[in-house]
């Protein structure tokens, strides 16, 4: 399964967000998928932005297309539309007793180019245009890959990541007792 655009930069540097238990409130769970002995949850959030901040983001911010400044206020709380950088989605990674090991912001403009499960992980790859930022999660966290060279390509082949650089592919298995992600041929 392809991830990705052949000529997206990816990179597995996508550092985990704090999120505070007022920017859940409010999300509902879209999808949650097994994480060795735990789970990963994808969740929608709803825009937090006050009736003033909305009306002078209105006015000076861009609109989506067929919208005017009269109409954009109601349009906004119906939940029709959110404005660039609010955040729209988390990506909250827990162990089986409820302990989060990682959480990651989708702020509006960004998209999730992965919420996979593999092996004992989940691939989540998180970004917008050519620029997809990635992180393999484990439930004791954060897995370390090597050094891979120009990534073009992420995806999800078994138990394993399948990643295409520019010049050949290498498989990808996770090691879950060294926190780290080894290569293997």
């Amino acid at each position: 399964m392809m991830l990705l655009a052949l000529l997206a930069a990816v990179a597995f540097d996508l550092q985990p967000a704090r999120v505070t238990q007022a920017e859940r409130e409010g999300c509902l769970v879209d999808e949650t998928i097994p994480l060795g002995g735990g789970t990963a949850q994808k969740l929608s959030c709803p825009s937090r932005l006050d009736p003033k901040t909305v009306e002078s983001k209105c006015k000076h911010d861009a609109l989506p297309e067929d919208m005017t400044v009269e109409q954009c206020p109601g349009e906004h709380a119906r939940g029709h539309f959110l404005f660039r950088g609010e955040l729209k989605e988390l990506i909250l990674a827990r162990r089986k007793d409820g302990s989060r090991v990682a959480a990651f912001k989708v702020l509006e403009g960004e998209q999730i180019a992965a919420f996979q499960h593999f092996g004992e992980a989940v691939l989540v790859g998180i970004g917008a245009g050519t620029s997809y930022h990635y992180a393999v999660v484990s439930t004791r966290g954060l897995l370390k890959a090597p050094e891979l060279g120009e990534i073009r390509d992420v995806s999800v082949v078994g138990a394993r990541l399948r990643v295409t650089g520019k010049e050949h592919a290498v498989f990808l298995d996770v090691v879950p007792d060294k926190r780290e992600l080894r290569i293997a041929r």
